[in-house]
């Protein structure tokens, strides 16, 4: 039985591919029994040590274990080899020969994307073709005598690295040690609960990899001694993100989108109309006000524009804003990691304008406003231009938060998530718009809660009774009388 006659339309979708690939898992465990030891053990940050770093060269994105969803899996699958026919740089040389003589071919091949045949070498990359659900591409990121290491790239459903490595045994002799390490994070919600929770995915993997190691066997022409070692370390969530800044810890994003263009064409900006199938929307909400006249130093205003400045406004579930705080605002690059159910997705956006001046209104006289605009760039469901502004009416005293903003769908290249856009896209802006309203409200009134309202009251200078003898002399009668 192999899987390519399975009906097609089982591994069309994630959820009924991972069914039917799963049932077929099953049958070919037992029916081709392994001897595998596997434990697990839960494990901090430090007792790790230092995790690994993949090269960012490259067309396309690394997916990196900072990138990932829940915890940090370190696995371990080892073998010991004795008696062997080849050394570890033979092993190694015919890994790096054909890949797919050790890769069980009803689970998984290899299939080389970039770079020589036959040969292996940083930046070289691979598409790695998985029964069911699990495709994705991958990069050589290192490569020696007698090990190399793979890094996920963008659209793998895992993040992190894996390494395989032959070397003599540490105290056995005429002894091989052959070992794959990995260190991985789901890239999303729905891989992660297939993974930690339901164990499906983490078992098919257990299958994969002990499978290649019992190759590895018999490639060497020697005798596997004991079993196929399986360990397993997983850590915690919070010991991955922990005090890294957001920034930090997506920066590969930035190489994405640091020469990305716009997705539409700002010169044909009077073409941008309803008529043409532009969505044209304008929002505000009251703040509170503030005295007539300038600004406060710490009033509504001001606290409204560092909440638009560090793009806090929206709604966290729906929307994040990722970009490097020591970057001057008119020539930042934002990350907007958007999330929709258990998807993720990342777009890149670009300051187009910063606003600071003085405006005259016909009939609320001049306004202080302040804020900016971002430009969708290519890769982005939506096209076009947003612009966030704070305003005070100064003979008022009146401050309202504004969004303007025209946008039109762009160019979805999965036809999924094009009707995914299509059926939500357009109740997803509006909610954007609610809650960014609702929210900034809310922060601006918690923040001036917190803030010094007044400068302190200025009193006269006092003078010491004691410094003043006719000034103590009465005070002494007046305490001495008791009057």
């Amino acid at each position: 039985m192999k899987l390519k006659f399975l009906p097609r339309f089982l591994v069309t979708s994630t959820l009924s591919g991972i069914a039917a690939v799963s049932a077929w898992y099953l049958w070919r465990r037992w029916s081709l029994p392994l001897q595998v030891d596997e434990q697990e053990m839960v494990a901090s940050g430090g007792t790790l040590g230092e995790l690994p770093a993949g090269i960012l060269a490259g067309e396309v994105p690394l997916q990196l274990l900072k990138q990932g969803h829940g915890p940090l899996y370190v696995r371990s699958y080892q073998v010991d080899i004795c008696h062997p026919q080849k050394t570890s740089q033979q092993i190694v040389e015919a890994m790096i020969a054909d890949i797919n003589q050790f890769v069980p071919k009803e689970l998984a091949s290899f299939e080389k994307t970039k770079g020589i045949l036959n040969k292996l070498e940083v930046g070289d990359e691979f598409f790695v073709h998985i029964a069911g659900p699990w495709d994705g591409p991958v990069r050589v990121i290192a490569c020696g005598e007698t090990s190399f290491a793979f890094a996920t790239l963008e659209n793998h459903l895992e993040a992190g690295e894996i390494r395989f490595s032959a070397e003599p045994h540490p105290d056995r002799s005429d002894t091989i040690r052959f070992r794959i390490q990995s260190w991985a994070r789901s890239s999303n919600a729905v891989t992660d609960l297939f993974y930690r929770v339901v164990g499906l995915s983490k078992f098919m993997q257990t299958t994969m990899w002990a499978q290649f190691c019992k190759r590895v066997v018999e490639q060497s022409g020697g005798e596997l001694l004991d079993k196929i070692n399986v360990m397993t370390h997983s850590v915690p969530e919070q010991y991955i993100s922990a005090q890294m800044p957001l920034w930090k810890q997506y920066s590969p994003q930035f190489d994405r989108w640091h020469n990305a263009s716009l997705n539409f064409d700002i010169n044909r900006v009077e073409e941008f109309t309803v008529a043409n199938g532009w969505q044209i929307d304008d929002y505000s909400i009251g703040l509170p006000g503030e005295p007539a006249g300038e600004p406060l130093p710490n009033g509504s205003f001001e606290i409204a524009r560092e909440i638009v400045n560090n793009y806090e406004f929206p709604d966290p579930k729906l929307l994040t804003g990722i970009f490097v705080p020591d970057q001057p605002l008119a020539d930042r690059l934002m990350i907007i990691r958007a999330q929709f159910l258990f998807f993720t997705f990342w777009f890149g956006v670009r300051i187009a304008g910063v606003i600071d001046e003085t405006r005259a209104t016909e009939k609320r006289g001049n306004a202080r406003v302040c804020g900016y605009s971002y430009r969708t760039l290519e890769g982005h469901f939506e096209m076009g231009e947003i612009t966030f502004e704070v305003w005070k009416f100064l003979e008022s005293g009146d401050v309202e938060f504004r969004i303007h903003a025209y946008s039109k769908t762009g160019w979805i290249r999965n036809p999924f998530y094009r009707i995914g856009f299509w059926l939500f896209g357009r109740s997803l802006q509006l909610r954007f718009a609610r809650t960014a309203l609702a929210r900034m409200q809310q922060l601006v009134v918690a923040r001036l809660a917190e803030a010094p309202h007044t400068d302190p009251v200025e009193t006269p200078e006092v003078t010491s009774v004691r410094s003043d003898d006719a000034a103590q002399e009465k005070a002494q009668e007046i305490e001495a009388t008791g009057s």
